[in-house]
């Protein structure tokens, strides 16, 4: 059943149709803040939280077609057991800030793992993929808005809108499969990702019911130099958000985290206010600080499930589509002090390493020095990794920690 038919209207608060879960005055802060939110007339089917060992994890492509164009794009599946069909989770990567082309080809989709596996375990087949032009994807990125200085709305909508194509077309190759269940289809992105998920809100592909952003947004300007500090254009970020939201029926979950360099708080409450205006149903979440890092744009990072996986199955639920029957209790990542010796700057890898999904190792030698690897495809692969950026300059180093776990 298409979204658009099994809304109820929500009791809304009289002034512009919002409802606040929270405090309204601290509409900056960490809460709940839903806009035009409505609750679906049927809750969605349940099934049994899938164990993290029972999921298949496999790397492919994906033929598609954009425009009068085909493109093979990268794909990183996780699958729960069983023949489906399954609910569908698209899910895509960000933007580098700096580095252009290279930058671009040099994107891991595999950090995005742990937002995939958090789906699946809810019984979705999740997939995440590289958009046109990024990591082995082929095709050129056309997802650009110009130089810093001429950014505005209709540039921010451009680029958002051709990654909200690329989604479009994972979105209808993977649906028309026999495994899938193409009526209930989520797109979930972070950063550039979530800004191009986001532009699917007002010319949705079939089946989609629900958009989730993991802190979306374009055009950070805090590295670049200049005039211009945090954003190359507020204006055309707020605006651009109101464009998405304009004539939005597919309901939306914002996640944002209160220590977001990239996008703060003031920023996004503009933005909220500027997509829901015309009705676009919408739930911001906004979190507190990441334990691992000082920035909080590394929201959708496994070590920030615990903060944002609760807030996926409230807006599951509320939106009637597929969800677990109860959350499973391993959701955090556990957070293992260093071991002995290292510096500040060890310690603050240390915690990214954790933090961080994919096989991973830590290696150390005597003192401070220290190498680490994440993302990785194999135990094997990670170890191999951590060893050589240890033992570079002829240290002698020991792998001491695998995949989170400490070594004997």
């Amino acid at each position: 059943m298409h979204c658009r038919k099994i809304w109820l209207v929500a009791v809304l608060a009289p002034i512009l149709g919002q409802t606040w879960v929270g405090d309204p005055a601290a509409a900056s802060g960490e809460g709940r803040f839903d806009r035009n939110f409505a609750v679906a007339a049927v809750s969605g089917p349940k099934t049994e939280a899938v164990p993290l060992s029972a999921l298949t994890v496999s790397s492919g492509r994906i033929e598609v077609r954009i425009g009068s164009s085909d493109y093979e794009l990268e794909t990183l599946a996780v699958t729960p057991p069983g023949a489906g069909p399954f609910p569908l989770a698209v899910v895509s990567h960000g933007t580098p800030t700096r580095g252009g082309k290279e930058a671009k080809k040099k994107v891991r989709i595999r950090y995005l793992l742990a937002v995939a596996e958090d789906f699946a375990r809810r019984g979705y087949k999740a997939v995440i993929f590289a958009r046109r032009g990024y990591a082995s994807s082929s095709g050129t990125s056309r997802e650009g808005y110009g130089r810093c200085d001429d950014a505005n709305r209709r540039s921010y909508v451009r680029a958002a809108s051709t990654g909200a194509e690329d989604f479009a077309a994972v979105i209808r190759a993977f649906a028309s499969r026999p495994d899938i269940d193409g009526s209930a289809v989520i797109a979930a992105g972070h950063s550039g990702g979530g800004f191009a998920a986001s532009a699917l809100a007002s010319d949705p592909p079939p089946g989609l019911v629900g958009i989730v952003n993991f802190a979306g947004g374009r055009g950070y300007a805090g590295d670049r130099g200049g005039a211009k500090k945090g954003n190359c254009s507020k204006y055309g970020f707020v605006h651009a958000f109101g464009t998405f939201g304009d004539g939005a029926e597919v309901p939306a979950l914002w996640l944002y985290s209160t220590t977001d360099r990239l996008f703060w708080p003031e920023l996004i409450d503009r933005a909220l206010d500027a997509y829901a205006a015309n009705g676009a149903p919408v739930r911001l979440e906004r979190v507190g600080a990441l334990w691992f890092s000082d920035n909080g744009h590394a929201i959708p990072y496994l070590g920030a499930r615990g903060l944002w996986s609760p807030g996926i199955g409230a807006f599951l639920d509320a939106i009637g589509a597929p969800n677990w029957e109860t959350a499973p209790d391993d959701v955090a990542v556990a957070r293992i002090p260093p071991p002995p010796g290292l510096n500040d700057r060890g310690v603050n890898r240390w915690r990214r390493y954790l933090a961080l999904s994919g096989h991973k190792a830590f290696a150390q030698a005597e003192g401070a020095r220290f190498g680490w690897a994440a993302l990785r495809d194999t135990v094997q692969e990670a170890a191999r990794a951590a060893m050589g950026a240890c033992e570079k300059g002829g240290h002698r180093c020991r792998t001491v920690s695998v995949d989170g776990a400490m070594t004997r």
